[in-house]
């Protein structure tokens, strides 16, 4: 899994919280993950294969720094 967190960036490989794991009906496992932004994401655990991110939500708005506003 090469792929990148679009919200800030993190490594999908490296998941920075895990919030629970259940077995699906093709023995695959769900995993519910969170990115160190604070944006949940699901993933896919296959035998034989890599993880794939199923779906991904935005970060978490306590988490996320406010644009600064310009002072001119």
């Amino acid at each position: 899994m090469a792929t990148h967190c679009p919200h800030c960036g993190w490594l999908d490989a490296e998941p920075y919280q895990t919030i629970s794991r259940r077995l699906d009906r093709d023995s695959s496992q769900l995993v519910w993950t969170r990115c160190a932004c604070g944006s949940l994401q699901l993933r896919r655990h296959q035998r034989g294969a890599e993880p794939v991110v199923v779906t991904r939500g935005r970060p978490t708005a306590d988490l996320v720094a406010a644009p600064k506003a310009s002072t001119a």
